[in-house]
């Protein structure tokens, strides 16, 4: 794993520590936990020991699948488009995990020795509860309301933004760089911003990336490039390879999923 991914991922952990809805969905769930008391824990253990052994049960599951999820989320993402898809497979990887530490958790405490078949009830329970860790790390690193890109393309053309309201993305760049956007793809785990002043790496997904943009009209291309209308100068065919070619004279690669819509947005230019 390199450094990218752990630098990256780090961030994450860092702003889903500070997610005032994660701390509040812990809380409730841990309560309600102490309050039924499943697991024979009501008839076991007084109130305190119940509260003390649920709140370190827990925190131990919650930080264990948050690792593991942060993790697959950006070894996964380059892989799935869907948001969908990403929080169920990310929810999949951490489920054996999360159950482990539930067992250990149980036999060191409880003294409840671990079995193929108590670790095999502790996977059904954890699953779900790994869908919802997920589901709450997808919400806290979302960077704007949940209007995505669809599989066919970018959002609808919108106004372009005035001087007073640049792209948020722009903010990421260094002073020299911040210019209108021309075109954004991936290299590795970061996002590579060219503008008409140059180009820049930001380690963010191209995701986030994308919602970034602001109010640009913009088009996908690809699964990893998105360029600016205004910049396209046409298309062009290389053998079976379709290209959308810049003012500039770079050329970006447009994917087979990607190739009608790219052919009606061009068109209307």
């Amino acid at each position: 794993m390199n450094n990218s991914v752990l630098q990256s991922a780090l961030r994450e952990w860092t702003r889903l520590g500070r997610s005032p809805r994660l701390w509040a969905t812990f809380a409730i769930v841990v309560s309600i936990f102490v309050a039924i008391g499943p697991s024979g824990t009501i008839e076991d253990m007084g109130l305190v020991e119940r509260a003390a052994f649920w709140t370190l049960l827990h925190g131990a599951a919650w930080t264990v699948a948050i690792l593991v999820i942060t993790l697959a989320d950006h070894w996964l993402a380059q892989y799935l488009r869907s948001q969908a898809l990403l929080l169920a497979a990310t929810a999949l990887v951490a489920a054996p995990f999360v159950a482990a530490v539930v067992e250990l958790m149980r036999w060191s405490w409880a003294g409840t020795e671990p079995s193929l078949a108590s670790y095999g009830r502790q996977l059904l329970v954890c699953l779900p509860l790994s869908v919802l860790f997920s589901l709450l790390s997808h919400l806290t690193m979302s960077n704007a309301p949940s209007a995505s890109v669809s599989s066919r393309g970018s959002e609808d053309p919108e106004p372009k933004p005035t001087e007073d309201e640049p792209p948020p993305l722009l903010a990421r760049l260094k002073p020299a760089l911040r210019a209108p956007l021309v075109h954004l793809t991936v290299e590795d785990h970061y996002t590579v911003v060219t503008t008409t002043k140059g180009r820049q790496l930001v380690l963010m997904r191209f995701s986030d990336a994308l919602r970034e943009v602001g109010s640009i009209p913009g088009l996908q291309t690809h699964r990893s490039h998105w360029v600016a209308v205004s910049h396209v100068a046409g298309l062009k065919n290389s053998g079976s390879r379709l290209h959308v070619v810049l003012k500039s004279g770079a050329e970006v690669p447009v994917s087979r999923s990607f190739a009608a819509h790219v052919r009606d947005r061009i068109g209307e230019t």
